[in-house]
């Protein structure tokens, strides 16, 4: 195009015209197919995240039953197992671990569901799973509310901010004389605390101390078989009074 004739107010539109289709149209035609492409790997991603959900509730609805009348005992319990096996403290465990575990805990998981779910967990193919995720991802975990109301009950009795609190601050602070065996006159306060106590250090890898992960693990089995939110709060409001 020659613009040396045309006026100079024309000459410089014309001149940011050129440019326009010289170097800019092409770039903005890169960042369209960029931004479509990312939009397809976005949705790929996204669809591949919800089949991942749809494998792991299957495992946690089949669980769910299994759990419902003794998920105390077997929350507390499977997680200080899997720490017991983690031999080197790293916190990773491999495949055969985890189906021992479940052996152990007669937890039932067909060959067609823990497959998947071992592919989604194993993500890096290191032969390897952080057994606490893999805990919540087969078993499911309370929901951030009810969470949030276990935090202030520990952070209560952690006086002293370490993140594990002795089992006699426990005890001292314990109130049993709302429960509803007690008001019934089923059983003292005595036993209620002494059957809490019990269950609670089934989880402990230490006999005198509790960590924040085992309280929660206490309370993520209890919460299970529990399933309005509120209900739940005031099992947690009653014994501790927050």
């Amino acid at each position: 195009i020659k613009i040396k004739n045309y006026p100079f107010s024309v000459k410089g539109i014309l001149l940011i015209c050129l440019c326009y289709i010289t170097f800019i149209l092409p770039n903005a035609t890169e960042v369209i197919n960029f931004k479509r492409t990312d939009s397809v790997e976005r949705e790929d991603i996204t669809s591949q995240e919800a089949n991942d959900r749809l494998v792991l509730k299957a495992i946690q609805d089949a669980l769910k039953e299994q759990l419902h009348k003794r998920g105390v005992r077997i929350l507390t319990g499977l997680g200080k197992y899997l720490q017991q096996l983690d031999k080197e403290g790293t916190g990773l465990l491999a495949k055969a671990d985890f189906k021992q575990a479940l052996k152990a805990f007669h937890l039932e998981v067909s060959e067609n569901d823990f497959e998947p779910a071992w592919q989604i967990l194993n993500g890096n193919d290191s032969g390897k799973v952080d057994y606490g995720e893999f805990k919540r991802a087969i078993i499911g975990e309370m929901n951030e509310y009810r969470k949030s109301f276990v935090r202030k009950v520990f952070m209560k009795l952690d006086f002293n901010k370490t993140g594990c609190v002795p089992i006699i601050d426990i005890r001292k602070c314990y109130c049993a004389k709302k429960h509803p065996q007690v008001i019934s006159g089923h059983s003292t306060e005595e036993e209620i605390k002494l059957s809490f106590l019990e269950t609670l250090k089934d989880a402990c890898s230490k006999s005198d101390e509790v960590s924040y992960g085992e309280f929660e693990d206490y309370y993520e089995g209890l919460s299970i078989g529990i399933v309005n939110d509120e209900d739940f709060v005031n099992i947690l409001r009653t014994p501790w009074g927050i």
